[in-house]
């Protein structure tokens, strides 16, 4: 394809003679340079930040909104304002190693780098609180002291100043704030709250006892403005997540939003008021409720458009007085920001952040409910490619990652399962998308049923998903490929193993394929709380767990696999080590299957970074042409000039220890 400088069209029956529209390069999915995005309004509301291009480069713009004058600095990440209106902060790993460094910079010094809140420092960093007074401090986690604990820290902006605030009591997940910033407590370890009695047990006999129990979890979002009052996400005592209204004292909560289907997903609080403003779930399409009447009837202008088709409302930031507000209003392929200037009645489009480009061969996710072999209904997402009929297509069935998360209904910019659902589709796969049991968001029972379900009952859901869409005469049952990042690229390997002639062949990236090494060499900041993993797959210092985990590894069974699979590795990934990938790949090529192995050593668990998640396309794109007859692009000059450029800068940031 290089030499001739062609792309190659498909192959399957079904692709020869459609009118499949334009071929997209792989490039346009991921590369962002030419697009705007990012807007975050000061605190003051006197000056709007976003980034977007400059001459080839990747900037960050200041723009006062009174005169006009526009500024730009280099920026490593997304921008958050401190409360000063004065600095904008952003936390950045430029190693793939998830050691991260908080920058900040002066927007009063136009022409200033951005300085280092903590220099010299090789931990995992967070930006936890921004105090809501105007101030020059900035609250910060990391785990500088000690590799398994957070620490919060006390950092001042103007003198660049670092101070403990609160030491991590040992079992310390997470610090809780309030809206001041001063401390109100930990959040626990659930593995803390086990007894040794209880952990010494075996998995399968402690889960149903744990099931039982019907832990709940609560997430505080913020004082309601009553005494003792506070807003909360809460699923104790029902079976799916609620906007509620909670007494501290008491302990009685009052629902203010909840689906019947999905738990409550997102919610916004207004820092003026303290009352709720959106609350949002995601039960298949998204649902959307404005619950406070002047917002709505501010929005109406901008709402009434849409017809009462699906959407996500995003607040991205105000001023604090709530009179400049920035929205977002995305879809499954779009997403476009709003400046609401609510004192002079004026709604103001700052721009799509989907490239045009790239929006026009974007196509719709239809939601579907599938239904298992043992009656869960599962949900999710098919994504058809445009100009095909929908009659026995080559299909990619695509497991998400987690496996504690769920499928998003959004653009491929804000999701990178969309992204990879939509490139797919371009290239003239059906992508089937399911939440399988254990999935989060549709309720505590829904993933209570993944407890001890890794490659069984959760994969099952899997086939019966690709077994629907044969049924529905949409896929093609000899031309099906199974494929996933992390816990998805695990469910394609088991599924080449376990059920090997349903699969034609399939993508693993970053898999993990031995669960009891997997566990025992997670990151130290991991170790605080591995009461999910324990309660899910077990405790590999237990005799019955570790066998039970050894006979749900894809290493173990190897000697299955039939189908060729192509397995693409971090060199960085420090969640699923590469030794994961390795081992099974010596195993594979011991006992003569057809694997084909790509190392990206600079990449870590994600590819987050552009170039690393084109060649992830592009390696996955030959894959499947190979063994579903799908089209591909011809390699784009673009895309040789960024691979040099991607090898000199990742030997100029190793040079330069990371900066």
């Amino acid at each position: 394809m290089v030499l001739a400088g062609c792309s190659a069209g498909p192959d399957h029956p079904a692709l020869r003679d459609a009118a499949l529209g334009e071929l997209i390069p792989a490039y346009r999915y991921v590369y962002r340079g030419d697009s705007k995005e990012g807007y975050q309004i000061s605190p003051d509301g006197k000056r709007l930040a976003w980034q977007g291009p400059w001459w080839g480069r990747r900037m960050l713009f200041v723009r006062d909104l009174a005169s006009g004058a526009t500024h730009r600095w280099r920026a490593g990440g997304a921008v958050r304002w401190a409360a000063d209106s004065r600095h904008l902060l952003y936390v950045s790993d430029t190693r793939g190693n998830e050691n991260q460094h908080v920058f900040a910079i002066d927007t009063a010094t136009p022409g200033a780098p951005a300085f280092d809140l903590t220099p010299g420092l090789e931990a995992r960093v967070a930006i936890q609180h921004i105090p809501e007074q105007d101030s020059p401090i900035v609250l910060i986690t990391h785990n500088g002291r000690d590799r398994r604990l957070a620490d919060m820290y006390r950092v001042n902006l103007a003198t660049r100043e670092t101070v403990l605030a609160a030491r991590n009591p040992g079992d310390g997940v997470a610090p809780l704030t309030r809206s001041d910033g001063s401390l109100s407590g930990w959040q626990r370890s659930r593995s803390a709250q086990r007894s040794a009695d209880e952990m010494r047990r075996a998995q399968r006999e402690r889960a149903p006892e744990i099931k039982a129990r019907a832990e709940g979890s609560v997430r505080i979002l913020g004082p309601a403005g009553e005494r003792d009052i506070v807003w909360a996400i809460s699923n104790r005592g029902r079976d799916r997540m609620a906007l509620v209204a909670l007494h501290t004292g008491l302990g009685w909560e009052r629902p203010v939003f909840e689906d019947p289907v999905a738990d409550v997903a997102a919610v916004s609080i207004s820092q003026l008021t303290r009352a709720p403003l959106i609350a949002q779930a995601q039960p298949g399409l998204p649902r959307v409720e404005i619950l406070d009447n002047a917002l709505k009837e501010d929005l109406r202008p901008l709402l009434t458009p849409l017809g009462g088709r699906p959407f996500r409302l995003d607040w991205i930031s105000s001023d604090r007085r709530e009179r400049r507000l920035l929205l977002g209003i995305g879809t499954d392929t779009s997403y476009e920001t709003w400046f609401i200037d609510r004192d002079r009645g004026s709604i103001e489009s700052l721009g799509s952040e989907v490239p045009e480009t790239l929006k026009q061969s974007l196509v719709p996710m239809r939601a579907i409910t599938v239904p298992s072999r043992d009656g869960l209904s599962l949900r999710g997402f098919l994504t058809l490619p445009r100009g095909a009929a929908p009659k026995r297509l080559p299909t990619v069935v695509l497991a998400h990652g987690g496996p504690w998360a769920s499928t998003p209904w959004a653009d491929p910019l804000r999701s990178d399962d969309a992204l990879r659902a939509q490139f797919l589709a371009n290239r003239g796969y059906a992508v089937l998308q399911v939440d399988f049991r254990g999935s989060t968001g549709y309720g505590r029972a829904f993933f209570n049923a993944g407890m001890g379900e890794f490659g069984r009952a959760m994969q099952n859901d899997l086939d019966d998903a690709l077994a629907w869409a044969v049924r529905e005469g949409i896929s093609d049952p000899e031309r099906a490929a199974i494929m996933g990042i992390s816990y998805g690229g695990y469910a394609a390997l088991m599924g080449l193993t376990a059920t090997p002639r349903t699969w034609a062949c399939g993508v693993a990236i970053n898999p993990p394929t031995d669960l009891a090494s997997l566990i025992e060499s997670f990151p130290p900041h991991w170790t605080v709380d591995l009461s999910t993993w324990h309660d899910f797959v077990g405790n590999p210092a237990n005799a019955d767990d570790r066998a039970a985990m050894t006979r749900q590894s894809p290493l173990t069974h190897a000697q299955r696999l039939e189908r060729p699979v192509l397995i693409i590795t971090g060199g960085r990934d420090v969640r699923v080590r590469p030794d994961q990938s390795e081992r099974m790949v010596a195993a594979l090529r011991a006992a003569g299957k057809p694997v084909r192995h790509r190392v990206i050593a600079e990449m870590g668990h994600s590819p987050g970074y552009w170039a690393h998640h084109l060649t992830v396309l592009r390696e996955t794109e030959a894959h499947l042409r190979a063994c579903l007859g799908g089209r591909a692009n011809r390699i784009e000059a673009f895309e040789l000039l960024a691979g040099a450029w991607t090898r000199a800068s990742g030997w100029w940031r190793d040079a330069r220890g990371g900066s």
